[in-house]
């Protein structure tokens, strides 16, 4: 994913069990700032919405590459497309929960019920998508994390 310019995002160096634990920190960030998002949006504060998504797209991003790169390289590495399948249909969902996230953030710029709902739908899909990476992928990725340590 690009950054503020163009500039792209470059996945961490970071061992998988640290990034594992660093993913799943930023997932409650960013389902925080959702929430207050969500709640900014149902008070009507538009600027607070703005606010809100502004802060976490750079975060957002950087995630994304670290999950695509990293803990999805490893494990097609480790388990090929089809034992990783699972990752890739979780991380498939990333695209569009971007994409959701820019429309949100363009509906901030005025007030209306399309916002409340689209705030409502992302902060939906994040809980969901974060709920899969969390107990179905990070697990795998950090048990595989730590035999390719120990091989």
């Amino acid at each position: 994913m690009e950054g503020e310019g163009g500039a792209a995002f470059r996945p961490r160096e970071m061992g998988v069990g640290a990034l594992v634990r660093k993913l799943a920190e930023e997932h409650a960030l960013m389902s925080d700032a959702l929430e207050r998002a969500k709640e900014a949006s149902k008070r009507g504060d538009i600027s607070a919405v703005s606010r809100e998504l502004q802060a976490i797209d750079p975060v957002f991003r950087q995630h994304i590459a670290d999950e695509e790169a990293q803990i999805l390289g490893l494990l097609v590495r480790e388990l090929g497309r089809q034992g990783a399948a699972e990752a890739i249909r979780v991380f498939q969902q990333h695209q569009p929960m971007y994409r959701l996230m820019l429309k949100v953030k363009e509906l901030a710029s005025k007030p209306s019920e399309e916002l409340r709902e689209g705030g409502d739908s992302l902060a939906e899909l994040f809980e969901a998508h974060a709920r899969a990476e969390e107990t179905r992928v990070f697990p795998v990725a950090a048990a595989l994390g730590g035999a390719e340590r120990s091989s």
